[in-house]
């Protein structure tokens, strides 16, 4: 009770000083625009919202609390520290700490693109709003005790800093943007190869001069940065778990789709004795579930099931009968806890190995699955080929008659849909994993349309 009370006279507190700060940064502005004035009521409104509201609490929470091997080291360490320090006032201290990243984070990007894109006031306002709808239901990223929480944050961040990089040549940025990129991709790893798409579009802007020795170090550092990625996940793990690899369970999300479409007799693909096993044994599960595809089913039903059903089919099937067969086979050791870490890992070599078998043997009948993945992750066919087709055209101008119109269209686009078709290769199309790339929408459209306007 005593706690309860000290945390609502903390937020009363630290909400009255919030509110007095906006009050006196509106003061000290020299000139008081209108946008600058809904900014901050806008702001001040989502703060308080999110501060008011409790901290939500789901299975992941709990795994990155438990520091399960198969979670990102980089929000178990966040969780960890801050339980530690705030003790009994943690939920509070985590939704406080993340709604004020995410809002500083989203204020940057939100500034970054402003000036960029030259956006009027009403499409500034239409920016600013899809920013902050993640802070609501469903997502409620700030109160989610979950990655999202400094994800979204970091990935904003790391958009402006690489925009700034490559079109306001502030190479001196580069060491800011490894290090965002580097606590990213530690928080998340879906964006691991997004660094990648700067390095392209780097080269694609500078390619005259590739060779001058500022642009070769940047070009290494861009490639670089995920090397040094898996090399940290790698030595975490092996402090941790005792086990020098990286994070399991990216082959286990993306082997569900290979298990819902197979046949019984795929089995005699798979050359190792006990992926072979694991195989059985899931298919007979999910044969037993009624999870397994249906040949008479239309793809477009086919693929809602498996959208409705893959926590069913990876979670509860896969990856914890896989892991249970894979702990019972292994000869055990005096730690227990690397006995059970080891299972973790093994499942995810198993998955990988069943996954690179099965998708050669039963391309026709994932290939459909992955389009309409990929399709329902943008709401209609539409919206991808159209992101497709500006992706295309962008690129071919930027190489024949590089303006910077191009190249950002080409970087954006681009990383809209690499990770869509990451996330459908790995999983199902759901928001949580796709509504980064929401605001990159909008600036896409926004752009394309100025764009064609100019040309005609």
């Amino acid at each position: 009770m005593l706690v309860k009370i000290s945390v609502k006279i903390f937020r009363f507190t630290f909400t009255s000083y919030f509110v007095l700060q906006q009050v006196m940064i509106i003061n000290k502005l020299k000139r008081v625009t209108t946008q600058n004035i809904l900014l901050l009521i806008v702001y001040g409104f989502v703060f308080v919202f999110c501060l008011f509201n409790e901290a939500i609490y789901s299975y992941d929470t709990y795994d990155y609390l438990k520091a399960m091997p198969y979670r990102q080291l980089g929000y178990v360490i966040f969780v960890k520290a801050f339980s530690f320090i705030f003790g009994s006032f943690f939920n509070i201290a985590i939704v406080l700490f993340q709604t004020l990243f995410s809002l500083l984070s989203v204020n940057y990007f939100y500034k970054k693109t402003q000036s960029l894109f030259d956006l009027n006031l009403i499409l500034s306002l239409v920016l600013i709003v899809i920013l902050l709808l993640p802070f609501f239901s469903p997502l409620s990223i700030a109160n989610n005790i979950c990655t999202e929480g400094l994800s979204y944050g970091l990935y904003l961040l790391f958009i402006s800093i690489g925009i700034d990089i490559l079109f306001n040549q502030k190479f001196k940025n580069i060491l800011y943007f490894a290090i965002v990129y580097v606590a990213m991709i530690f928080v998340r790893g879906q964006f691991l190869f997004s660094t990648l798409i700067f390095a392209a579009v780097y080269f694609l802007i500078y390619r005259k001069t590739i060779l001058k020795k500022k642009h070769c170090i940047n070009i290494i550092i861009f490639i670089c940065i995920p090397i040094i990625i898996s090399l940290g996940e790698r030595t975490y793990h092996k402090l941790k778990d005792g086990i020098f690899k990286p994070t399991p369970f990216s082959f286990v999300n993306a082997s569900t789709i290979q298990f819902y479409i197979a046949n019984a007799s795929d089995s005699l693909l798979i050359k190792n004795k006990n992926n072979k096993a694991i195989f059985n044994l899931c298919i007979e599960e999910l044969d037993k579930k009624g999870l397994l595809l249906n040949s008479n089913t239309s793809t477009e039903d086919a693929y809602r099931f498996f959208h409705t059903n893959l926590p069913m089919i990876c979670n509860q099937t896969v990856h914890a009968s896989g892991k249970a067969y894979l702990q019972a086979k292994n000869p055990t050791s005096n730690n227990y806890k690397y006995d059970v870490a080891r299972a973790y890992f093994d499942i995810e070599a198993a998955c990988k190995d069943i996954t690179i078998t099965l998708i050669s043997n039963n391309f026709n009948k994932w290939i459909p699955l992955y389009y309409k993945n990929i399709s329902f992750g943008f709401y209609s066919p539409v919206v991808l080929f159209f992101i497709i087709f500006i992706m295309i055209f962008s690129f071919i101008k930027t190489i024949f008659s590089y303006q910077k119109k191009y190249a950002l269209l080409f970087l954006l686009s681009s990383l809209v849909l690499s990770n869509a078709m990451l996330v459908a290769f790995a999983s199902h199309s759901i928001m949580r994993y796709l509504f980064y790339n929401y605001a990159l929408l909008f600036l896409i459209f926004i752009s394309t349309i100025k764009l064609f306007k100019r040309e005609l």
